[in-house]
């Protein structure tokens, strides 16, 4: 959000916090001196994230911090207190969790998806009770569109959930392998939208743009020495453990590779790699 600029002293700008007030004694809160954008002055508006100090002052930052109200995403647990846990939100002070806010005991180092809210006395607090603040998909999505997300909750028969920029939710079926980690970073494909406005993820290019990838990986793995052999008739879980791959995504790049006579098919109907020439 910005701020205007209503004067300027020695501890740093003060910033209206309400831009229409003009009052000489409208309220204002403190940017620290460190925290002023260089060359700025009176008037100037300035982006900042407005929140509590140590001594529960109002302080504004041009920080941003890792999530916003009504938001949730992986922080990681710095202390643990007679009255809860601090998560590192990326602001000179953390964010308490109260105990009565935890859906678990927190240890220091690990890291969880945080809620941030306002508690009954105003204040920001965090929350392990994520899932009602994880709503529907708040703006226009369109298929094939890419979008940063946090791996979530791994279920075996329906696939990963993941937190997509700190609002939403979507799912990368169980039917594509993945070496996801828990609260792991990183891009979502939107493979397909549901009628009902769910998103369906992948990790994956379409498919004609991965091929090439998926051949170059069989190729590198299967030329090693001593690799194993694999074939049409090759377990499921020997592919993704081998490649990463599904064994649609595997039959798919060997029938590529067999047309560029990249690979073969020996008489036992396992994959061999066809050397070049010389």
């Amino acid at each position: 959000m910005r701020f205007p600029i209503r004067r300027i002293a020695g501890p740093g700008a003060f910033l209206a916090i309400d831009p229409l007030d003009h009052d000489a004694d409208a309220p204002t809160v403190l940017m620290p001196a460190a925290e002023v954008p260089e060359g700025a002055q009176v008037d100037d508006d300035v982006e900042a994230f407005i929140y509590l100090d140590s001594d529960e002052r109002p302080i504004a930052t041009t920080r941003p911090p890792k999530l916003t109200l009504g938001e949730v995403t992986f922080l990681e647990v710095t202390a643990v207190t007679p009255i809860g846990a601090f998560v590192d939100w990326g602001l000179g002070k953390e964010l308490l969790v109260p105990y009565s806010e935890q859906s678990r005991e927190l240890y220091v180092g690990e890291r969880q998806p945080i809620g941030l809210y306002l508690d009954r006395s105003g204040r920001l607090a965090g929350t392990m009770f994520v899932t009602d603040m994880l709503g529907a998909v708040p703006r226009r999505v369109d298929r094939d569109e890419w979008i940063e997300g946090e791996a979530w909750r791994n279920d075996p028969d329906i696939g990963l959930f993941a937190i997509l920029e700190r609002s939403y939710v979507g799912l990368v079926p169980a039917s594509e392998p993945h070496r996801l980690s828990r609260g792991d970073a990183v891009k979502f494909r939107v493979a397909h939208i549901l009628p009902d406005g769910k998103l369906v993820l992948s990790l994956r290019q379409r498919a004609h743009k991965e091929r090439a990838t998926d051949a170059e990986n069989i190729l590198a793995v299967l030329s090693r020495p001593g690799s194993p052999r694999v074939g049409d008739k090759s377990d499921p879980e020997v592919i993704r453990d081998l490649f990463g791959l599904s064994k649609k995504a595997f039959k798919r790049a060997i029938g590529g590779m067999l047309k560029e006579r990249k690979v073969e098919i020996d008489d036992r109907g396992f994959v061999v790699v066809v050397k070049p020439p010389g």
